[in-house]
């Protein structure tokens, strides 16, 4: 299925961590989705990236269970608060003080298959091997612009997915 013919996610929406121990839902519309390449995120998720979806503050919750906190220093300095399930250690969000949204590990969200990141930001710690897809935004570190590029590529991809 291309990418215009497939439909926009639709929310609410929940997800959650590999046993199930703790829930989240998310009750509007994300505002970007992207995939973060820096060493937290290839650290924390054991992987090349982490897919990040940005989500109003109001728009998410903890509906199951009790998350851990743990608190980190992010490869732009900045201290973040992460979220995850105490027993099996899936990172589920972060949180960022002062930023009017919030991060969601988007691959712990059902239906993540639907997915389509629209850009790529701390590049300048990707994999070697890793090829991006032209029409992505691509950012060597955060973008300067707060986000602002993603958020409007995320909504049109949305809008011209929803038909």
């Amino acid at each position: 299925m291309s990418e215009q013919a497939m439909p926009a996610m639709s929310f609410p929406r929940e997800g959650g961590c590999q046993c199930g121990g703790v829930r989240y839902a998310v009750t509007c519309e994300p505002t970007a989705l992207y995939c973060c390449h820096c060493t937290n995120c290839q650290a924390q998720g054991g992987s090349a990236f982490a897919m990040s979806m940005l989500v109003p503050r109001d728009g998410f919750a903890f509906i199951k269970g009790e998350p851990k906190r743990f608190d980190f220093v992010a490869d732009s300095g900045n201290g973040k608060i992460g979220w995850c399930c105490p027993d099996c250690g899936v990172r589920l969000m972060h949180d960022t003080e002062g930023r009017d949204s919030i991060t969601v590990r988007a691959g712990t969200l059902d239906g993540a298959g639907e997915l389509r990141p629209v850009g790529h930001i701390w590049t300048r710690s990707a994999q070697a091997w890793m090829k991006f897809d032209e029409t992505d935004l691509i950012y060597e570190k955060a973008p300067e612009d707060g986000y602002t590029a993603l958020k409007e590529k995320w909504a049109h991809q949305q809008a011209s997915r929803a038909g």
